[in-house]
């Protein structure tokens, strides 16, 4: 049996050693901070790269993806497609608002007919002018709709970092 004193010694050993590996292991973190943090902000990027390449492939539907792959030498996105629903499946998912959205970080800024006559081109069924303007009342916070004569003018507003 250990005398009061042998256990004491043992704890206080304990004690300092538990103190040494916590210092170590601070300082280790404190070196990995850096890349901890910067592979956190490339894993939310990748996240939201893959949203939107989700809601592109599915504005696409299948035949302009298909179109979209013979031009595409590098096969990334076959390969990453992989990884995503089928274009089938992801344009019935598609909210008309979310097109809209795509439509708009490309084109700045337009008249819901213009974006009426891109949708339609895409061969999006029945998306008629009333169902783009009641989306973009139903989602004012991101989208801006201005006057200009008989014109109304589309844009999306300025999103946050």
């Amino acid at each position: 049996m250990k005398t009061a004193e042998e256990v004491y010694v043992r704890l206080q050993q304990r004690l300092l050693h538990e103190c040494r590996n916590i210092v170590s292991k601070s300082q280790e973190m404190d070196e990995l901070a850096a890349s901890y943090h910067r592979y956190v902000d490339l894993e939310d990027q990748v996240s939201r790269s893959r949203k939107r390449m989700s809601y592109i492939v599915g504005l696409f539907g299948p035949d302009r993806i298909e179109q979209t792959m013979k031009i595409d030498d590098t096969t990334c996105l076959r390969k990453t497609l992989g990884l995503h629903p089928s274009p089938g499946e992801l344009r019935k998912k598609l909210r008309l608002w979310r097109a809209v959205r795509e439509y708009l970080r490309i084109t700045g800024k337009s008249t819901v007919t213009e974006i009426q006559v891109f949708l339609d081109w895409l061969g999006l069924e029945r998306i008629t002018r009333q169902a783009i303007e009641s989306a973009l009342k139903r989602h004012e916070h991101t989208f801006k709709v201005t006057k200009s004569g008989h014109d109304r003018y589309v844009e999306l507003k300025r999103e946050a970092p």
